[in-house]
């Protein structure tokens, strides 16, 4: 049901009281525009009246125009309720609960180009479930053949393309799984699962990227050559091997803490990273005996031996409760190390979304907020591999992790999440803006 202010917004844009009759000899013309916006809303989400015109002119004789669409369109919108005016927009009628999320749509597809097919392709997405890739029908296929043909198999894999087309992914595909009861035979048979999956979603046309896919918007990136943007780089003193060494100590550099400071890695040490697992790891296996998560029983080891799906399905129970690491902490015997993290991790966590702008020998640099909201720039290193390593993405990137102070360094709770967003130009200067107000605070390489 429309909430009361989206109401109000729909009546604003959409007025009973500008329906006319249908003009004479103009029916045919409304059947056929009134085809070209559901294809539109299904394809692109929303689309400018604008270049509606220019997409429905260019493929037809009979030339329309904006006026024209809102007279003969309007008495349908008020009907059939499959799309709707919204400013000088057409939007899907997904968007009539928030308007908001129209206008966020529209901020991540500025600067992009539009997938405009032929005029015999466009109107397919008339059909709202029309896709043109085969991506699909392979998982189809795959899941069939696994867990056999069935009501239950067809509906699970329409729920999988749904949530992993336009929602947040990984988390949502863990919980289908385990709704249906989709059990997997083994770590093969799941990689190639979730193989097929990242192929179907890097070809599937979506709003965000005006219909193209994520594969055709980053050809489309690279080519232009924008897709890496340059930030100003944190200026570093260049200290000879044998100056004084900064510390004080009065030694000299090379002989100090030169081989601390140049032969850091964007990565925990070995011994870091078997530390930091065999942390999480407890946590983990603590937090799934508790809360029941999964049926696995996640042990205290590295390298663990239960799927990386499975576990993330036990770290968003835990992030939703936060003060079950002190529960995990009163209630076991752990080593003083681990508890000092633990509790560092209970009250110096800090999740949200972040944006990658560029990668340095020690850290990948990062800017997000504080927990006073203000835009900071963080110096992030991998776990067992640099975040570089990890995400091998173009930048800047956008991703969705927790930061976890450990051992005087941010390092992240072994999952991140990238989204398939592209940067325009507009997009780009206005990172600049942050980062150059931001980088004033210096880098932060510790939440301690």
């Amino acid at each position: 049901m429309i909430e009361e202010n989206e109401k109000k917004i729909f009546e604003q844009y959409n007025r009973k009281s500008d329906v006319v009759r249908c003009p004479n000899g103009r029916a045919v013309v409304r059947k056929l525009l009134d085809s070209y916006a559901r294809a539109a809303v299904n394809l692109y989400g929303v689309i400018s009246r604008k270049d509606f015109v220019d997409i429905f002119n260019k493929h037809n004789s009979y030339k329309t125009t904006e006026e024209e669409i809102y007279i003969l369109l309007l008495p349908l919108v008020l009907k059939d309720r499959w799309y709707c005016f919204y400013k000088e927009y057409i939007v899907h009628y997904l968007f009539f609960d928030s308007f908001n999320h129209a206008d966020y749509l529209l901020k991540q597809q500025t600067d992009k180009p539009r997938y405009i097919p032929e005029k015999e392709e466009f109107l397919k997405y008339i059909n709202e479930n029309y896709e043109d890739n085969d991506y699909w029908w392979n998982v189809r296929r795959f899941m069939f053949d696994v867990f056999g043909y069935s009501k239950n198999t067809l509906v699970g894999y329409e729920e999988i393309r749904s949530y992993i087309t336009y929602g947040d992914g990984i988390s949502e595909l863990s919980f289908i799984l385990d709704s249906h009861n989709f059990i997997f035979d083994s770590e093969k048979q799941l990689q190639e699962f979730l193989t097929l999956i990242m192929n179907a979603k890097n070809n599937t046309r979506i709003w965000e990227n005006k219909g193209h896919t994520p594969a055709e918007m980053h050809r489309i990136l690279s080519k232009r050559n924008e897709n890496i943007v340059k930030f100003p780089s944190v200026q570093r003193q260049q200290i000879g091997r044998n100056d004084p060494c900064p510390c004080g100590s009065g030694k000299k550099y090379k002989k100090c803490c030169y081989i601390n400071n140049e032969t850091k890695s964007a990565q925990l040490s070995s011994d870091e990273c078997r530390l930091f697992y065999e942390t999480w790891y407890g946590l983990m296996g603590f937090v799934n005996k508790r809360m029941s998560v999964i049926k696995a029983k996640i042990k205290p080891e590295y390298p663990n031996a239960v799927s990386d799906i499975l576990i993330h399905k036990v770290r968003e129970v835990l992030w939703k409760k936060p003060e079950l690491i002190d529960e995990y902490i009163n209630e076991t015997e752990l080593p003083q190390e681990q508890i000092d993290i633990l509790k560092l991790w209970r009250i110096k966590h800090r999740k949200g979304m972040f944006i990658v702008l560029e990668y340095q020998p020690e850290y990948a640099v990062v800017i997000g907020q504080n927990e006073q909201g203000e835009d900071r720039v963080y110096g992030i290193k991998g776990i067992s591999n640099s975040v570089a390593n990890t995400l091998q993405r173009s930048l800047p990137a956008q991703i969705e992790t927790v930061l976890l102070p450990f051992k005087g360094k941010i390092v992240y709770d072994t999952f991140i999440s990238s989204m398939n967003i592209g940067f325009g130009e507009g997009a780009k200067s206005f990172l600049r803006e942050i980062f150059e107000k931001a980088i004033k605070h210096g880098i932060i390489t510790s939440l301690e």
